[in-house]
């Protein structure tokens, strides 16, 4: 996910930070990595029927859940990333992460692989989580092919090419607006120029519903975004007060203008 000119003070705002993966999960076999790159270190003789504990182990791991990040990971202890460690075959005490799987379904199941989908929350090990998919059916199990097919509210069907961003880069953004779904007040010229200039901007009773205290509200004037702000209560009045405010090109002309 890129963010390109005003958009990049948005960013904040994504507070989605859900991701969805397909994933594989390879049975009987345990590796130093925890995915396929890495040095097997346990084998095992897998049941003939682990598809059915599988099934009823990807319904028991919907949740909140506790991670240790994996010896072989960017995660740092006392500044230093845990890989390093790993290299130099030193093992680093960790502690545990709270995480959460929203979603986790069996996509099919053949012999000792299986293809799965999950969703969770930033910071999850999916090739952790196929290790306590195996322990829990059992077995040892590692990871075999990782695919991440959302992020937030951005999903790889929507997904550009580098080539095709070289033609027609333009076409290929995303407005920001249709991703988040914060308040939005119309604001009339007067408004727009006093909230444009750091002032607060009165919500009048048909201006925003069903916000609180405190909820952020995008500025709109003609269509257009111009800032956002924070809702507050001055005087017994529902004000939107400034956070962020947007340039306007025809604003920075007339100061450059008066500058020269």
């Amino acid at each position: 996910m890129l963010a390109a000119g005003k958009a990049t003070k948005l960013l904040p705002l994504l507070t989605d930070d859900r991701k969805r993966y397909v994933f594989e999960l390879i049975a009987g076999v345990r590796t130093d990595t925890g995915d396929a790159t890495g040095t097997e270190i346990e084998r095992a003789i897998v049941p003939e029927d682990w598809q059915a504990t599988l099934k009823g182990v990807v319904a028991c791991l919907i949740g909140p859940l506790e991670q240790i990040p994996p010896m072989h990971s960017a995660r740092k202890v006392d500044g230093r990333p845990l890989y390093a460690a790993a290299r130099r075959g030193q093992e680093v005490a960790r502690a545990p992460r709270a995480i959460t799987i929203h979603e986790l379904r069996l996509i099919a199941c053949e012999s000792q692989r299986a293809r799965l989908e999950v969703a969770c929350s930033a910071g999850t090990y999916v090739r952790t989580l196929c290790e306590e998919i195996g322990r829990r059916c059992g077995v040892p199990a590692h990871m075999g092919a990782l695919v991440r097919v959302a992020a937030g509210p951005f999903a790889l069907r929507d997904a550009v090419t580098p080539d095709r961003i070289e033609v027609a880069s333009a076409a290929c953004l995303i407005h920001p607006l249709t991703v988040l779904p914060h308040a939005r007040l119309d604001l009339d010229g007067e408004e727009a120029r006093r909230f444009g200039h750091g002032g607060d901007a009165r919500v009048t009773r048909d201006g925003v519903h069903g916000v609180s205290a405190g909820a952020i509200v995008f500025a709109m004037h003609a269509g257009a975004l111009i800032g956002y702000g924070s809702v507050v209560q001055k005087d017994g009045v529902t004000m939107l007060e400034p956070v962020h405010v947007f340039a306007r090109s025809s604003e920075g002309n007339r100061m450059a203008a008066e500058n020269e």
